[in-house]
């Protein structure tokens, strides 16, 4: 045993087989080779498409050209509307009315019944702000009214205000009345929103006119905003002039009446009768004239035609006369009321027909109807 240890003793070590620690290469000097290292990777920097500065500045010069440019040159000379004293928009007062005061039409249109039920006979039509008197207040939901023209009935209440200051030509700059068939009032003077549309025939007062742009009074203390495009401009007092060669011009504006909506008692191009027709027509050209075939059926003068077997009576009616037909069955008892036009033709609704219709004197319904000619007026406006 002693002498084995002593042989361990003497062997030598040779340097060449002693462990040697080996440097870590990825770790820094003087830091522990055991701790892991912080790597660090450079983002890859995002570049933008060769295109996309080309196309923005294609797209701004679009906008520019457009845009931008047609924006400037039309506001250049147009003075923006500015607010004035009169009147503008106030809160509301409500006004309550009873009978025998004035009420207000405050929708585009509304019907007259014969009785406040919506099923009974139409008498006439109202337009936005027509006035009637009220004569009853009993109904729920209608109002009994007076037009004051002999024509009377019920309005539904929901159709009417007691407001009355868009009445009044008090203040204001001009009158106002409506040559289209419809015309927008808006809220605001460039866009907004739609208040209501004036039908053909329409009286408003305007308290504001620049640039082609009017302010009008409107129900309820409203003010809307319009061009001045499809309108009648006159004094606040003042009443359309009767135009030169009336016949004419009224006829001209009566055949566009053609193919509107009938509805007995209409007086829209929404829904028209003859009756409607005839007074709008004569309105435009300066002539005020009633709203029913019973009431036409007195103005101007009465024409008799003569009835020989040579050819029908209907062949000698002239331009711009009112025929009126009696029923089938009764001689006394109106059916409906024909426009005689230019170039031997009618202008009349039909009941069995859902629009205005245009017929020649040849056809059979003119000649079927020629023999139930109850009287014929010829307005003196164009009489000979």
């Amino acid at each position: 045993m002693k002498k084995a240890d002593s042989n361990d003793k003497n062997k030598k070590i040779s340097i060449k087989h002693r462990p040697v620690a080996r440097e870590d290469i990825f770790v820094d000097k003087g830091r522990d080779p055991h701790v892991l290292k912080n790597l660090y990777v450079t983002p890859k920097q995002k570049k933008l498409p060769p295109w996309l500065i080309p196309l923005s500045i294609i797209i701004f010069l679009l906008l520019a050209v457009f845009v931008l440019l047609p924006a400037l040159l039309s506001d250049a000379n147009a003075e923006v509307p500015q607010k004035t004293d009169a009147p503008l928009q106030t809160e509301h007062v409500v006004t309550y009315a009873g009978v025998g005061d004035t009420a207000v039409l405050k929708r585009t249109s509304a019907f007259v019944f014969a009785d406040s039920d919506k099923a009974s006979t139409h008498v006439t039509e109202l337009l936005l702000n027509e006035s009637v008197v009220i004569t009853d207040t009993s109904r729920r939901d209608w109002l009994g009214v007076d037009l004051g023209d002999g024509l009377s009935g019920y309005v539904e209440r929901s159709a009417l205000t007691a407001d009355i200051s868009s009445l009044s030509p008090d203040n204001v700059l001009m009158k106002v009345i409506i040559r289209d068939p419809f015309k927008r009032v808006m809220s605001h003077a460039r866009g907004g929103t739609l208040l209501v549309e004036a039908p053909m025939g329409t009286v408003l007062y305007a308290d504001y006119h620049n640039n082609g742009l009017l302010r009008v009074k409107l129900p309820e203390g409203q003010l809307g905003w319009m061009n001045t495009q499809g309108v009648f401009l006159l004094e606040a007092e003042a009443d359309l002039p009767l135009v030169d060669k009336f016949g004419q011009s009224f006829i001209s504006t009566a055949v566009a009446f053609e193919h509107s909506a009938y509805i007995p008692g209409g007086q829209t191009k929404r829904g028209i009768s003859t009756a409607g027709a005839v007074r709008l027509s004569a309105l435009l050209n300066g002539l005020e004239l009633p709203r029913t075939p019973e009431q036409l059926m007195q103005v101007g003068e009465n024409v008799n035609l003569p009835r020989t077997s040579a050819q029908p009576a209907i062949m000698y009616l002239r331009p711009g006369d009112l025929v009126f037909f009696h029923e089938k069955a009764d001689e006394q008892a109106f059916d409906l009321m024909a426009l005689c036009l230019n170039g031997e033709r009618l202008l009349l609704g039909l009941n069995n027909r859902a629009s205005m219709q245009i017929i020649k004197f040849d056809s059979n319904t003119a000649l079927q109807l020629s023999e139930r000619i109850m009287t014929v007026r010829r307005l003196d406006e164009i009489s000979d």
